[in-house]
C-alpha cells in the first residue's frame, strides 16, 4: 500500500511540475498566445458552424412535423420528403375518421409550386410555401396561429411567418395587402416558424382559402380534394401502434400511415443518407479538424523550436525528455481549452446572426458542444505529440559549443 501511495505521489508531482512548466510557456509571450488561440479557435468555429448548419438542415425540414398536433399521419406513398409534397384524395382521411379509437382526423395541405407571392414593395413574384387546414382544428401547435384563428378564417386572409427571408416578404406587417397567385391577399397576423433549405417563407391560411387560390386542388366532389397530410388524433386509452396498423390495413395502397416519430425519422433519414448536402457538412467538420490540427502543430512546433536552447538546458540539469514532452502536450491541452471557450462564444454569436438572417433554427446543443470539445482536445493532443518530437534535437552539449 505504501509503495502504491509513493508511486502515485511521485507521478502527481511529475505531472504537476510539467503542467506548471506548460502554463508558464503558454503565457510567456502574449503575442504567441493570441495568435495560437486565434488559429485554433478558428478551427473550432469552423467545426461549430458546419455542425450548426447540419442541425439546422435536419431541424428545419421537420419543423412543420414537430409542430403538428397529432398522433398519426397519413401521407402519399409517393412522398419521400415533405419539401416536395405528393397529394392524395381527402376521402382517405374521411375513411380513417370513422375508425374506432380515432378522436379526430383533419386534412392539411402544403402548396409551394403554384403559389407565387407578390409583395407590395417591388411587385416581383416569388414562390412561397402555403400551409392550409381547417382553422378550428388547431393542427399547428403555434400560439400566435391559434390566437388569431378567427381572423385568418375569413376569405382572402392569411398569416405570414416573421422569420421568412427578407428578400421574400420584406418588412411585412399585420394589415398589409398584397397578392398571392394574382389574387388579393390581406395579412391579418404574424407567427414564427422559420425557413428551411427548400422554402424561403411561409403563409398560413384556411383550407377553403387555399382552394380559391389553387383551384387545381379541388376535385369533382369534396372527397376528391387533393391534400398532403392527414393528421389523426387518438382517443385516450387506445394504443397508437395498434390503431396505426388497423388504419393502414383498411386504407388503399396509395397512402401510408406513420407515427410522428416515424414521420420525423423518415424525413431526417433522407437528408442524412440520400441528400448530398448532409454529407457536405460532415466533410466540412473533418476539414475543420484537419485545419485545426495543422495550425496547432505549426504554432507548437514553432514554440518548441524557439525554446530549444531552454529545453536543452533543462535536459542538462536532469529533466528527462518524457517530462519535457509531457509539458508540451499539456500546453497543447491548455491551448485547446482556451481556444474552445473562445470558439464557443464566437459561434454562439454567429448562430444568432445566421438565425436572424436566414430564419434557420440555429441552436447550440450541449451534445454538439461536447463532441466539438472532444475533437478539439484530440487534434491539439496529436499536434502536441508531433511537436514534442522536436525535443529530440535539444542537445545539452550544443550549449557549450
Amino acid at each position: 500500500m505504501n509503495t502504491m501511495k509513493y508511486f502515485l505521489l511521485n507521478n502527481w508531482i511529475f505531472i504537476s511540475e510539467a503542467a506548471r512548466l506548460a502554463g508558464r510557456n503558454l503565457v510567456a509571450s502574449f503575442f504567441w498566445l493570441v495568435s495560437a488561440v486565434a488559429g485554433t479557435s478558428f478551427a473550432v468555429i469552423l467545426m461549430m458552424l458546419q455542425t450548426g448548419f447540419k442541425n439546422a438542415l435536419e431541424d428545419s425540414t421537420t419543423s412543420v412535423i414537430d409542430r403538428l398536433d397529432g398522433d398519426l399521419f397519413i401521407v402519399s406513398k409517393r412522398m419521400y420528403i415533405l419539401a416536395i409534397p405528393q397529394t392524395f384524395p381527402l376521402r382517405r382521411i374521411e375513411a380513417a375518421a370513422g375508425f374506432a379509437g380515432v378522436k379526430s382526423a383533419y386534412p392539411l395541405m402544403i402548396e409551394n409550386r403554384r403559389t407565387s407571392w407578390r409583395r407590395s414593395g417591388d411587385g416581383v413574384s416569388r414562390r412561397i410555401r402555403v400551409i392550409a387546414y381547417p382553422p378550428r382544428s388547431d393542427l399547428l401547435d403555434i400560439a400566435e396561429v391559434k390566437a388569431t384563428r378567427d381572423a385568418w378564417s375569413a376569405p382572402e386572409t392569411a398569416l405570414a411567418d416573421s422569420l421568412s427571408k427578407p428578400h421574400l416578404v420584406g418588412r411585412i406587417h399585420t394589415g398589409d395587402v398584397s397578392e398571392l397567385s394574382r389574387r388579393r391577399l390581406k395579412i391579418v397576423g404574424m407567427f414564427s416558424l422559420g425557413t428551411d433549405f427548400h422554402n424561403d417563407g411561409t403563409l398560413i391560411m384556411s383550407d377553403a382559402n387555399l382552394l380559391r387560390y389553387v383551384p387545381e386542388r379541388a376535385g369533382s366532389s369534396r372527397g376528391d380534394d387533393r391534400i398532403d397530410i392527414g393528421v389523426i388524433k387518438i382517443q385516450p386509452g387506445y394504443r397508437i401502434d395498434q390503431i396505426e396498423s388497423a388504419i393502414a390495413a383498411i386504407l388503399p395502397g396509395d397512402v401510408r400511415v406513420l407515427s410522428k416519430a416515424e414521420f420525423v425519422a423518415k424525413e431526417k433519414r433522407f437528408w442524412k443518407r440520400v441528400a448530398p448536402i448532409g454529407i457536405v457538412f460532415d466533410i466540412g467538420v473533418g476539414v475543420g479538424l484537419i485545419v485545426g490540427m495543422a495550425i496547432c502543430y505549426q504554432v507548437l512546433f514553432a514554440e518548441v523550436s524557439d525554446r530549444l536552447a531552454e529545453f536543452a538546458t533543462m535536459k542538462a540539469i536532469g529533466h528527462t525528455e518524457l517530462f519535457l514532452g509531457l509539458a508540451v502536450v499539456i500546453q497543447a491541452l491548455l491551448l485547446a481549452a482556451i481556444s474552445f471557450a473562445v470558439g464557443l462564444a464566437i459561434s454562439a454569436g454567429l448562430y444568432r446572426l445566421a438565425h436572424a438572417a436566414t430564419g434557420l433554427p440555429m441552436d447550440m446543443r450541449i451534445g454538439d458542444a461536447r463532441e466539438i470539445l472532444a475533437l478539439t482536445i484530440g487534434m491539439c493532443s496529436i499536434a502536441g505529440l508531433l511537436a514534442a518530437s522536436r525535443l529530440k534535437t535539444a542537445d545539452p552539449a550544443a550549449l557549450f559549443k
